[in-house]
């Protein structure tokens, strides 16, 4: 029975690697999904116009005290893959490492193994072993490696994504990898932002508050840096952004305790509506530039007036509301 329930699954998994699905996107429409990968970090981004970047990938590290069975298990092939072939995904533009965790790059090698990638994105270059042959894989693959800085930027199909760290010259070697090493990223598109900070805490916030703007930091969905610990999202970077939807990428019952019950609690007091992959499985977050629909893999109640309040709170939609 056992042997063939493998062969079913193997041949389940064939079947979707290679049968070619159309992709499944809409036109128009920014998305964002933060993937279930534990306690670990993988967000999937889809432009207006169909460009993929593909942020971590999860990666297995020591097992749980009491959940040895975890042990071992890639999160890149066996949640992140299967996921991007459901959505008929076979390339994606660009996969982004934030930074060198193996709770965040370890399931990169699959990826690179199981999709065509155009380009891989890096922030600060550190002596990792984790690192070295992910990107030894990339050269062997002929896959282009860029080095993204703080003050740099992109744009696809009318989405604007501005990297607000690391500031760290790429030819400055770190001897370890550092959650402050993380890439900070903000999308704008329309007259919605979404931030995603990586694993970065509050040495880098601070740096990021003196030199940007509330303005410039608000954000209406806010990934809640480094798994929800209680040492990221301070309270004055929490006020800068004024998020209305948080979203915690951790492992169920994982040892480190997060998300933190004072991180919890400060979400709260700021009203920001609080969706977590441990709870609610992986969030999907869609938007048109004006509206936001959220949808979790397991339900989640509580999203429609959180989204409402977005909307509420997006540049001008009040006087354009008031001219309707």
């Amino acid at each position: 029975m056992v042997w063939g329930l493998c062969v079913v699954f193997m041949a389940c998994a064939l079947t979707i690697a290679v049968y070619p699905f159309g992709q499944k996107w809409l036109k128009g429409r920014l998305e964002l999904t933060v993937l279930d990968v534990g306690q670990g970090n993988s967000l999937f981004v889809v432009s207006s116009g169909g460009r993929t970047l593909l942020i971590d990938g999860g990666g297995a590290f020591g097992s749980f005290p009491g959940h040895e069975e975890r042990n071992g298990i890639d999160p890149g092939e066996e949640s992140v893959s299967p996921y991007l072939w459901s959505r008929g995904f076979q390339k994606l533009d660009v996969v982004a490492v934030t930074h060198a965790h193996q709770d965040h790059l370890g399931g990169l090698t699959a990826i690179l193994d199981n999709f065509r990638v155009a380009k891989l994105r890096i922030g600060r270059e550190v002596s990792s072993v984790a690192l070295a042959r992910l990107e030894e894989l990339a050269r062997r693959r002929k896959i282009p490696i860029e080095h993204e800085l703080r003050g740099m930027s992109f744009s696809w199909d009318g989405v604007d994504g501005d990297f607000l760290w690391p500031q760290t010259a790429p030819e400055e070697i770190a001897t370890s990898a550092k959650n402050n090493d993380s890439l900070v990223l903000r999308l704008h598109y329309g007259r919605l932002n979404i931030l995603m900070p990586g694993d970065a805490e509050k040495q880098v916030e601070r740096e990021i508050l003196s030199e940007n703007s509330a303005e410039e930091l608000h954000s209406e969905v806010l990934k809640i840096g480094h798994h929800g610990s209680k040492n990221s999202t301070m309270p004055e970077f929490l006020a800068a952004v004024q998020p209305r939807v948080g979203i915690i990428s951790a492992g169920e019952d994982n040892p480190y305790g997060h998300p933190s019950p004072e991180i919890l609690e400060r979400l709260e007091n700021a009203g920001v509506r609080i969706l977590r992959t441990d709870r609610d499985g992986a969030v999907h977050v869609l938007t048109d530039g004006t509206r936001l629909e959220i949808t979790c893999f397991v339900a989640c109640p509580g999203v429609a007036n959180a989204a409402a309040s977005a909307l509420a709170r997006a540049p001008d939609h009040q006087q354009d509301q008031e001219e309707k």
